[in-house]
C-alpha cells in the first residue's frame, strides 16, 4: 500500500471538512505523480509563479536553469488534471516589456486567472530594488496593457493587477 505524503494528507483532510485548497508553487520541483496525488486528495486549485515569458530572463530571475520550461510543463499537467490554474506573473523593471506575451502565455496555457503581481520590496527584492523598481512610465504602460487585455479577454481570462505600493 502506498502511504500518502503529509501534503496529500493535509489536502485530503481539508477536502473532507469542506475547505478550499490552493497549491501556490514555483513548480520547479513538482512531479506529475505528486500533482496527481494532490488532485486525487481533493486539491482545488494551482497557482504557478512565472518570472517572465522569455526563458533566458525568467531562468535568470528565478535563479534556476530550465525553470521556465518546467513551469510550463506543470501548468499543462494542471490543466490535464482538470484543475483550475492561475498564472502569477512576478513583474519588475526587467520583464514588464514582456507583459503582452505573458498575457498570451496565460491564455495559451488555458489559465483561468492571471495575477500581474509587482515585486514586493522586502528581503532579496529590497536589496535589489534599484534593478527591479519599474519607472512611472512602465507602470503607466502596464496599466494600459492590462486594461486593454481585460476588455479583449473578458470571459476567457480574469486578470488581477495592482500597481506597486511605491506608486
Amino acid at each position: 500500500e502506498v502511504v500518502p505524503m503529509v501534503s496529500e494528507m493535509i489536502v485530503q483532510h481539508a477536502s473532507d471538512v469542506g475547505l478550499y485548497s490552493n497549491l501556490i508553487t514555483s513548480a520547479v520541483l513538482l512531479t506529475r505523480d505528486k500533482l496527481k496525488a494532490l488532485a486525487d486528495a481533493g486539491l482545488c486549485h494551482v497557482q504557478i509563479s512565472f518570472q517572465g515569458n522569455e526563458p533566458l530572463i525568467a531562468d535568470r530571475v528565478a535563479g534556476l536553469k530550465n525553470a521556465h520550461d518546467k513551469k510550463i510543463e506543470v501548468a499543462r499537467w494542471t490543466r490535464e488534471l482538470d484543475l483550475p490554474l492561475t498564472v502569477n506573473a512576478v513583474m519588475h523593471r526587467q520583464n514588464l516589456h514582456q507583459l503582452p506575451d505573458i498575457i498570451q502565455m496565460a491564455v495559451d496555457l488555458d489559465a483561468d486567472r492571471l495575477e500581474v503581481a509587482n515585486v514586493q520590496y522586502y528581503g532579496w527584492a529590497l536589496k535589489n530594488r534599484a534593478a527591479l523598481m519599474p519607472t512611472l512610465e512602465q507602470i503607466e504602460e502596464t496599466s494600459r496593457v492590462v486594461e486593454e487585455a481585460e476588455v479583449r479577454l473578458k470571459g476567457i481570462l480574469a486578470i488581477d493587477y495592482v500597481v506597486p505600493d511605491y506608486y
